[in-house]
């Protein structure tokens, strides 16, 4: 599922071949995803040209006049940008296509993905529970968040995007493994200091992996990302990897660097 890196990474390579282009026609292949009628979408955007990105949490927001083209990419989505369109990929729900012959894709396997056009992004945030983005939070705030979740164990109280917006399984995961946390520790059972260490391995990993990702590279070896497999070592201590379930939610971790 694109998490926030993901998604980051998505709007950074729209940044530079999809901008300051006027659109001429959309293609809607399938409107399940579309949470607006189909006829209002293609009237609000044909003849407009995209101007900035911004991203919230897993969501990522492009700026057109005075609204925004909303993405969530849910389980499997994503964004492709190609300027033929024999090269339309799998899956491409919507296609819009620009003046100049280029062509963006809205990918999503699963159906479970969604596209709207919101005026306010602030107010759709609020409306929809979306809390401050993972990487625009400062130590403070995230001790204040973490206070309000002192009942939550530690990787519930991360991926509540209410709370704080980007972070999923996946991620919570390297981030407590980083910081050295048992994932079904209560936030109660953490100290000032373990929760500052949690909050820099927060930045750290997320900072790390968009880099991997716009680079298309490989996580380093003393990530848990690599070994996330109940028969695979810990990278740091050699134990053996184990599985766990929280929330209905399956996750990894190192019972030797991870102690309860």
């Amino acid at each position: 599922m694109p998490e926030l890196p993901e998604v980051e990474s998505f709007r950074k390579g729209i940044d530079p071949i999809a901008l300051d282009k006027e659109i001429s026609k959309i293609t809607i292949h399938d409107d399940y995803i579309l949470k607006m009628p189909t006829k209002k979408f293609k009237e609000a955007l044909i003849g407009k040209k995209f101007t900035r990105t911004e991203r919230r949490g897993k969501y990522l927001f492009i700026h057109f006049d005075s609204k925004n083209l909303m993405l969530h990419f849910a389980m499997s989505g994503t964004v492709k940008y190609y300027t033929n369109p024999k090269n339309e990929p799998e899956y491409s729900k919507i296609q819009i296509e620009f003046k100049n012959g280029d062509y963006l894709a809205i990918v999503s396997v699963r159906k479970l993905g969604r596209v709207d056009i919101v005026d306010n992004i602030s107010k759709y945030a609020k409306q929809n529970e979306i809390g401050p983005d993972a990487l625009g939070i400062k130590l403070e705030e995230f001790i204040t968040i973490m206070e309000n979740k002192k009942r939550s164990y530690a990787k519930t109280a991360l991926m509540d995007q209410s709370a704080i917006s980007g972070i999923g399984n996946e991620y919570s995961d390297e981030i407590l493994y980083q910081a050295n946390i048992y994932p079904k520790t209560k936030i109660s059972d953490l100290n000032t200091s373990t929760i500052e260490t949690l909050y820099e391995a927060m930045v750290e990993v997320l900072n790390t992996a968009i880099d991997l990702n716009i680079k298309n590279t490989k996580f380093p070896d003393d990530y848990l990302m690599p070994h996330r497999d109940k028969d695979d070592n810990c990278p740091k201590c050699g134990s053996g990897i184990k599985r766990y379930e929280i929330s209905s939610r399956h996750g990894f971790y190192c019972p030797q660097c991870q102690s309860e």
